[in-house]
């Protein structure tokens, strides 16, 4: 299909068609995006028009249209249960859009014969970002700014109610911009993806405790303003935000929801976590692949906070970084201490370093409690916790170290 520029293609299927090609949109919104090389961008928009006529008003006031979007790159096991969770929604999205990224398994396929539209990426190299990019500059152009984008992985799915609770916080505030899932780690029978259950299980209640305040919109499931994405598509390339204008998503970051995130913040948004809005998304089920992803996650933080400086809206983030790092140290001191009463204190300074321990257990037990009776056993017994954020704090220094060296980047495959 012809993208308006003349010098590059990008197939897209239609899924209701079966396989036929068809344009994405008349030519005059086609306009509205083009191709720089194989990377998609927004051209400026501005205020797209209102339509009074519109068929999905209700009442004299036009309900959000919702578009769906989902990369995916080779999802085969997962994306049916996908598309399922979305087509069960009590408000369903009007379009859901596959962005199908050098997939070389059926997922394609698969997409396809469940009726959804189907974009089959073309010379991306950025991977998800790229994928979302090439996605959105599809279906951006043709909505209004008060519709809706629903971004979430292929292997996530939804609460019934998501989208239509998720409209409601915009509703309610219309500087949100953009609302995150309050994920939960789907069951698994290793070990690692227990203790990632109870991870996410305490860092969820964290996040709940400060008013849905968040570190990041979730890329497992958010959904977003078209306002504010054509704002951040519009500012790309400014003094507030880098990056290529018209992008979206940052192609170069390795974190580009967080990324996006801050992008957002520095814009004025006030993106929050919808404690009622639930997804549950897969974990990694090897403790390779763990270190890989947060190895990821972690170095593509420190970077995104190196490009955009201490400013206003980083040095909260900056200085949760700093507390992340010294608070990797406090095992290390509180070892010395034990072993230093243990060697030289009296009976009675022991006793009270053994006093301490029932105040971690009740902590740790009610901060885990959603995470099921075997998660609660984990954290209970606290070593296996201990253990899992050493691991943690081990990656964090590790990324660190590849963050300041620019080492080459390690991908979940």
């Amino acid at each position: 299909m012809g993208t308006g520029n003349g010098d590059a293609e990008t197939r897209v299927v239609d899924g209701a068609a079966r396989g036929t090609a068809v344009g994405v949109a008349e030519p005059e919104t086609a306009r509205q995006y083009r191709f720089a090389g194989n990377t998609a961008v927004l051209a400026p928009t501005g205020a797209a028009p209102g339509s009074a006529s519109d068929p999905h008003a209700a009442g004299g006031r036009r309900e959000p249209r919702v578009t769906a979007v989902i990369p995916a790159h080779n999802e085969e096991v997962g994306i049916a249960q996908t598309i399922a969770s979305l087509r069960r929604q009590t408000r369903p999205p009007q379009r859901i859009l596959v962005a199908a990224d050098n997939c070389t398994d059926g997922t394609v396929e698969i997409a396809r014969a469940l009726g959804v539209d189907v974009l089959e990426t073309r010379g991306n190299t950025a991977k998800k970002a790229g994928a979302l990019n090439q996605g959105l500059a599809l279906v951006l152009a043709a909505m209004e700014p008060d519709d809706v984008v629903l971004s979430m992985d292929a292997d996530s799915r939804l609460s019934p109610d998501f989208i239509e609770r998720g409209l409601r916080y915009f509703e309610a505030y219309g500087k949100r911009g953009g609302i995150s899932g309050s994920y939960v780690a789907d069951d698994h029978p290793s070990r690692v993806g227990l203790l990632q259950k109870i991870e996410y299980s305490q860092g969820l209640r964290t996040v709940h405790r400060r008013a849905g305040r968040i570190h990041v919109l979730s890329g497992a499931a958010a959904m977003f303003t078209v306002a504010a994405l054509r704002a951040v598509a519009d500012a790309r390339g400014s003094e507030l935000i880098p990056g290529v204008p018209g992008q979206v998503y940052a192609e170069t970051s390795l974190t580009e929801d967080y990324e996006l995130t801050v992008a957002l913040q520095r814009l004025g948004y006030d993106p929050r976590c919808a404690r009622d809005c639930r997804v549950v998304t897969d974990i990694m089920p090897t403790w390779s692949d763990w270190r890989t992803q947060r190895l990821r996650w972690q170095r593509g933080t420190l970077e995104t906070l190196m490009t955009y400086g201490f400013v206003a809206h980083t040095r909260k983030a900056w200085l949760v970084q700093a507390w992340t790092y010294f608070r990797s140290l406090v095992p290390l001191l509180m070892l010395a201490a034990w072993s230093y009463a243990v060697a030289f204190e009296e009976l009675s300074l022991q006793l009270i370093w053994l006093a301490i321990l029932p105040v971690f257990v009740l902590d740790q037990l009610l901060a885990s409690w959603t995470s099921g009776r075997r998660g609660r056993r984990y954290a209970a017994v606290l070593l296996p916790m201990m253990v899992y954020d050493l691991a943690q704090s081990v990656v964090n220094w590790q990324a660190l170290s590849k963050a300041l060296h620019g080492a080459e980047t390690e991908w979940v495959t």
